[in-house]
């Protein structure tokens, strides 16, 4: 009895995980740099990010940061330093949007 009672409870958890996994789809196509930039304007109050924070995020439109968000945000600032800037703290690095040339953040996201 206790053992199907845990088989049940197992069951449901995973149930709620395939649930949450089916619902986070994808609303926008957006590539991952796109959607660095769009996880900063979706957090005004943050100014400088570590790029580990990124990783796990969703932004606003659905889409969802992988493991790959440090590198799309390390691209962002060596290809478009307008957009966003990083500065080195010891062996690590931050980002800010550049929120000042707002005009081409949003050329940018569109």
């Amino acid at each position: 009895m206790v053992y199907s009672n845990n088989m049940n409870k197992i069951e449901q958890e995973f149930n709620k995980c395939e649930s949450w996994y089916r619902s986070r789809t994808t609303k926008s196509i957006q590539t991952g740099k796109e959607m660095i930039v769009q996880i900063m304007l979706d957090n005004p109050d943050k100014i400088w990010w570590w790029s580990w924070e990124f990783v796990g995020k969703t932004t606003s439109k659905g889409d969802f940061l992988s493991h790959r968000a440090p590198a799309r945000a390390s691209d962002m600032a060596i290809y478009y330093p307008d957009i966003v800037e990083d500065r080195a703290i010891g062996r690590f690095k931050v980002y800010r949007l550049r929120t000042e040339n707002i005009d081409q953040v949003k050329k940018f996201i569109s």
